[in-house]
């Protein structure tokens, strides 16, 4: 069987959950199946390609996907041809992107469709490209991949796609997420933090995370808790981040609240395992890697109620509404004064974190593949 891969996301260092979907999912199922063909399409050359193997292949469509314009030069215009000329017999796109004049069976991972709900949390050439052709995509796909139920049952429910036609493809742990080692959490305190306490966001920054929020309740916190711990946020802007700067200039305490820039997982590891907790309270998410990540090195968990959040942490969170820094606060204080409550969650979140793995991601997806064979005329 020859399966191309949408690996325009293919990077040898990820920066986004999408792009650690694409690698961790396309180097799974590389490994695991040496008896079939993977063309791995994309929009770069790579000095040094990140999946490798003797059942795969590179293909190169030398048009840089740097706007929706050109996304869908390169899918409509470019893409289908190479799929033809290499006789695919599917055509799996871990970005959710298809080509819709195609014959070939195609499968979308559609991760989430936060921009059906939150239009505004994206730059608006993006946002009309997504809630034009997204639905064309599920409608389109043999069959869609997504990454949590909870995002099944949104797409199933907003596209009018039957449930059957979608499956779970659960994002995954790498293994080097592990609790710290003796005497690691200290010293990343005294690296990051001057060896003060912290709370840690770990995300790209933009409006859909709702870090002005996380920095409102940071605010709350430190007027009622004197013990002067400091916000860490890692990650990178990506775009409308004025809601950011907005928060800081009115935070009381912004020289305790500390940007690190984008981190490699090593780095990750450490900052998890030395933190009190996690804040991730976002607006919409469909999975929420960083909280799973949290999990299993042993931190716990401060977490949006809604979306996905509730069913990938397990219930091995705290969580409050995105929108109450008062509530957000609230459980800040509580994991700082409750060291039973802290060791629960840490235990709970943990066990919870092991059902994730990428393996496990690996195989879901193969099994998609496998009924989208099968279910061929």
């Amino acid at each position: 069987m020859i399966i191309a891969i949408n690996a325009r996301t293919l990077k040898p260092v990820p920066h986004d959950g999408i792009g650690w979907f694409t690698y961790e999912v396309i180097r799974g199922i590389v490994s695991a199946h040496p008896e079939h063909r993977f063309v791995l399409i994309s929009d770069r050359k790579y000095d040094d390609p990140p999946v490798s193997g003797s059942n795969v292949e590179y293909i190169t469509i030398p048009f840089r996907t740097v706007h929706p314009l050109i996304w869908y030069v390169w899918h409509e215009l470019f893409l289908p041809p190479v799929l033809k000329k290499v006789k695919a017999d599917l055509f799996v796109a871990p970005d959710g992107i298809i080509p819709v004049h195609t014959t070939v069976p195609c499968i979308p991972v559609i991760h989430d469709i936060n921009y059906e709900h939150r239009p505004g949390d994206i730059p608006q050439s993006e946002r009309i490209y997504y809630r034009h052709f997204f639905p064309l995509f599920a409608e389109k796909a043999a069959r869609v991949a997504t990454v949590s139920r909870f995002s099944a049952d949104d797409i199933s429910a907003t596209y009018g796609i039957d449930p059957d036609k979608i499956d779970i493809v659960s994002n995954g742990v790498a293994d080097i997420f592990t609790p710290p080692l003796p005497g690691e959490a200290e010293e990343t305190r005294r690296e990051f933090t001057g060896g003060r306490p912290y709370f840690l966001f770990v995300s790209n920054f933009s409006p859909r995370k709702n870090i002005g929020t996380v920095i409102k309740a940071y605010d709350l916190f430190r007027k009622d808790n004197r013990s002067g711990h400091v916000l860490l946020l890692a990650g990178r802007r990506l775009y409308l981040t004025r809601d950011i700067d907005r928060a800081l200039e009115a935070s009381p305490f912004g020289p305790d609240i500390l940007f690190t820039g984008s981190v490699n997982r090593n780095v990750l590891r450490r900052l998890y395992g030395a933190a009190v907790a996690l804040i991730f309270v976002p607006w919409f998410e469909g999975f929420g890697i960083p909280v799973v990540e949290a999990q299993r090195c042993g931190t716990p968990c401060i977490l949006s109620d809604t979306s996905s959040l509730p069913e990938v942490s397990g219930g091995a969170a705290l969580c409050a509404g995105p929108a109450d820094a008062d509530a957000i606060a609230e459980a800040m204080a509580r994991l700082v004064s409750d060291e039973a409550l802290r060791r629960r969650l840490t235990q709970d979140g943990k066990r919870n974190s092991e059902r994730y793995t990428w393996d496990n991601a690996a195989t879901e997806m193969w099994n998609c593949i496998i009924k989208t064979v099968n279910d061929k005329p």
